[in-house]
């Protein structure tokens, strides 16, 4: 049985799995009755959150984040409305998965990739999200999802607010071997 004494640890960890609760000492069979007695908010299959637990503005992400597990990160339209580079807000969160993955689950949009998951990604609070030189470079490769007036706009307005930096991109895209990628959309964004 959970005592008082865990009731703070279960509020500080927000959005947090199965797995994250047993590591902190939570058994399965005490979340169950968390859940029943409604100390704790059941948001997906494993997935939990104390009901006063502060939430952060990220709190979709976190909960993608935890669906889809360390294999995954935020990126795509989501990543660059994070980064105040697209002003169209996502209907969905755009989440970049390996290829083999998949869902029936409605409200995430995902990107399969075969582009490394452990190059250019950032480890935020409870989250993954690409850095700002992938999400740009993201946004021209998946040029047809995103829309090619969204993707070079915030590939424009990144350049432009010294966001990122040629150079800064030119090393993402190396890291990324996303090269002939950038060298076919350069000159359209430099401008």
């Amino acid at each position: 049985m959970v005592d008082k004494r865990q009731q703070p640890q279960i509020k500080k960890l927000g959005v947090f799995t199965l797995a994250q609760g047993k590591a902190a000492g939570i058994s399965q069979q005490d979340i169950s009755r968390l859940v029943a007695k409604r100390d704790l908010v059941r948001l997906g299959r494993g997935i939990y959150l104390h009901p006063k637990a502060s939430l952060d503005k990220d709190v979709g992400f976190q909960i993608a984040y935890s669906k889809f597990g360390p294999g995954s990160a935020i990126g795509g339209l989501s990543a660059l409305y994070h980064y105040n580079l697209a002003e169209q807000v996502p209907g969905e969160i755009w989440v970049i998965v390996s290829p083999e993955k998949k869902t029936r689950e409605t409200g995430y949009k995902l990107i399969r990739t075969k582009t490394r998951l452990d190059k250019q990604i950032i480890d935020e609070k409870g989250y993954r999200i690409v850095t700002v030189e992938r999400a740009v470079l993201e946004g021209l490769k998946f040029i047809t999802k995103i829309g090619e007036r969204t993707a070079i706009k915030a590939a424009r307005d990144a350049l432009a607010q010294r966001t990122i930096t040629e150079a800064s991109l030119a090393r993402c895209a190396k890291e990324l071997r996303l090269e002939t990628l950038l060298a076919k959309h350069l000159q359209v964004i430099s401008k």
